[in-house]
């Protein structure tokens, strides 16, 4: 069975708004389906999103950068 997680599941586990996830969606940052209207994130894509490398900019992080991995 595949695993479906609202944006707002994936904003809390994160520590992020659901604003920061709505737009990683929309941006194609984060890998989401539409179900109707309305997001979903399948459990593989986030696992895959929080797996891959973060590149390095010199920067310090960015607020909206995933704090936790699952």
């Amino acid at each position: 069975m595949i695993k479906l997680y609202l944006p707002q599941e994936v904003a809390e586990h994160l520590h992020l708004s659901a604003r920061t996830i709505f737009e990683w969606l929309r941006s194609g940052k984060l890998k989401g389906i539409k179900v109707g209207r309305q997001w979903r994130v399948r459990e593989t894509d986030l696992e895959a999103f929080l797996q891959a490398p973060t590149p390095v900019t010199g920067h310090a992080p960015a607020e909206d950068a995933p704090h936790e991995r699952l």
